[in-house]
């Protein structure tokens, strides 16, 4: 890894257990830094000015905490005594050969941001409005939206090789080592990469290595059972940073991810790749993604999490620009706006694809739509339910002869009606609580044969038995009943139970 114009001498020993036994014991952790910096306002941690004065404010009473909040959070020169204090028993002169500290003037500033997340502690750039100033070129964001929802649609799988393409400070490479043999963490940037690796072993992984280089160059010849990606997917006329924007017209780099990634996958292996992406209206929103696909030997499953025009798209990446001055943004506005223009731009949206590679005469696609996805926490074995349901499907299975299980999963939502002064049940919808937050409607028929999908009975023993309860021909609902248990099949709320009693899509 070429280590020039990076912050971390990567040679000096010191000992990470202590530092983060240290950080844990002084209260540095997610849910305290969560409340000091406001986690659940509805723009961000630190998207205005005013949120680092009221963090100053929140932690000016001396402690080793508000110490380490002001350190590592907001990138204040704090006096040497007090730092020591708050890190001890860490010795200080070890952060500062190592590059996490620098002297400054009378006191010591931290190189980077020391993000708590879960039981992990992430270095990355402090942000433009906690400083001042504008973002590097070179800028290495840290744990945002879109770091947690490629971590939540990751496959987690037990697998021996996966690269994470575009690594910057390493997260999903850490997170992936907890269930894969060797990770390979790729980025052009080598700042970033530096970062990266400090992460992994402030996070204490030894199986990660991190290459600089582009796209797929670094890794050509090798294949793996695990490929992650989120790109700089950003659509903009100008490559201003290296983790936003791509510097290629319009959606090429998502283009050229997709592309080349079945070509690096094992047999059996999956792909997850964060991807914005232009095409004309509102009804041909997948086409597009789904053309890079063609005859590429991989299952897909593409889903859309939203489509906006070119204005709020553009006004939305630029607000979040601090290099951006207010007076300025209407000329920069323009200059986006006329950039879409020229390529014929009508929707942007966001989304991910999800392959999987399947030799086999015909693969099969899957899109759906899923707002709000990023809140609703790990998608794995929701996926891999899904990919097994549409095996199934494609094979022509007859599914009357099937044992399903419901997965907890989910809830049932009933909209009441007042009717003849009684409440009755005018609309139902089943709505999945992890992972994609995918919904169907559900009758009061398929309300009651959903609740006896415990994988005892067949598809075919629901039906008579329900109908046998109504006094109904079961011929009459077999047809209805077999459409809509296909549907919720294919959106992961149901699982066949295998004759050695397994169910289908388990993650090993």
């Amino acid at each position: 890894m070429n280590e020039q114009h990076t912050p971390f001498n990567l040679d000096h020993p010191f000992d990470v257990d202590l530092l983060r036994k240290t950080l844990v014991g002084r209260g540095y952790v997610q849910s305290a830094l969560a409340e000091t910096m406001n986690l659940d306002a509805p723009e961000g941690p630190l998207a205005r000015k005013s949120d680092v004065y009221a963090i100053l404010r929140r932690t000016e009473k001396p402690s080793p905490y508000n110490t380490l909040v002001r350190l590592f959070i907001l990138g204040r020169v704090m006096p040497e005594d007090a730092a020591r204090e708050a890190l001890e028993p860490v010795v200080l002169e070890d952060l500062l050969a190592v590059g996490l500290l620098r002297k400054d003037g009378g006191g010591v500033r931290a190189e980077a941001a020391l993000l708590a997340y879960e039981d992990l502690y992430l270095l990355c750039d402090f942000l433009p409005q906690v400083l001042g100033g504008q973002a590097p070129d070179d800028f290495v964001l840290g744990i945002g939206p879109s770091t947690i929802a490629l971590a939540n649609m990751t496959v987690r799988k037990k697998a021996r090789n996966v690269l994470d393409l575009g690594a910057g400070a390493g997260f999903q490479s850490i997170r992936a080592s907890d269930h894969a043999e060797r990770i390979t963490a790729t980025d052009i940037n080598a700042r970033a990469l530096n970062f990266g690796a400090l992460n992994a072993r402030l996070s204490g992984r030894d199986n990660i290595e991190f290459v600089r280089g582009s796209l797929y160059e670094p890794v050509r010849g090798r294949t793996f059972d695990l490929v992650v990606c989120n790109p700089p997917f950003v659509i903009s006329p100008k490559g201003r940073y290296q983790y936003r924007d791509s510097g290629m017209e319009g959606d090429t780099l998502c283009e050229r991810i997709i592309r080349g990634a079945p070509g690096l996958l094992a047999e059996g292996g999956f792909c997850t790749v964060l991807v914005n992406w232009h095409h004309k209206d509102e009804n041909d929103w997948a086409a597009r993604p789904l053309s890079w696909l063609d005859s590429s030997g991989c299952d897909i499953m593409l889903v859309c999490s939203e489509t906006e025009d070119p204005i709020a798209y553009a006004s939305s990446w630029l607000a979040r620009d601090a290099a951006v001055e207010q007076e300025r943004f209407p000329e920069t506005l323009d200059r986006w706006l006329a950039y879409y223009d020229d390529l014929g731009i009508g929707k942007i949206s966001f989304g991910a694809v999800i392959i999987r590679r399947r030799t086999c005469s015909r693969n099969w696609v899957f899109t759906d739509r899923a707002p709000e996805y990023r809140a609703q926490g790990p998608c794995s074995d929701q996926i891999l339910r899904i990919f097994a349901a549409q095996d199934i499907l494609q094979k022509g299975l007859d599914l009357l002869s099937l044992r399903f299980l419901l997965t907890p999963d989910h809830e049932l939502m009933q909209t009441l009606q007042a009717e003849e002064g009684i409440w009755k049940v005018s609309n139902a919808r089943i709505r999945q609580v992890k992972g994609f937050p995918f919904t169907g409607n559900v009758d009061k028929l398929m309300a009651t044969m959903l609740a006896g999908c415990n994988g005892e009975r067949t598809l075919d023993e629901l039906i008579r038995d329900l109908a046998a309860g109504l006094r109904m021909d079961p011929d009459r609902i077999v047809k209805p009943c077999v459409e809509v248990m296909g549907m919720l099949m294919q959106k992961g709320f149901l699982t066949v139970v295998q004759d050695g009693g397994g169910t289908t899509g388990a993650g090993t």
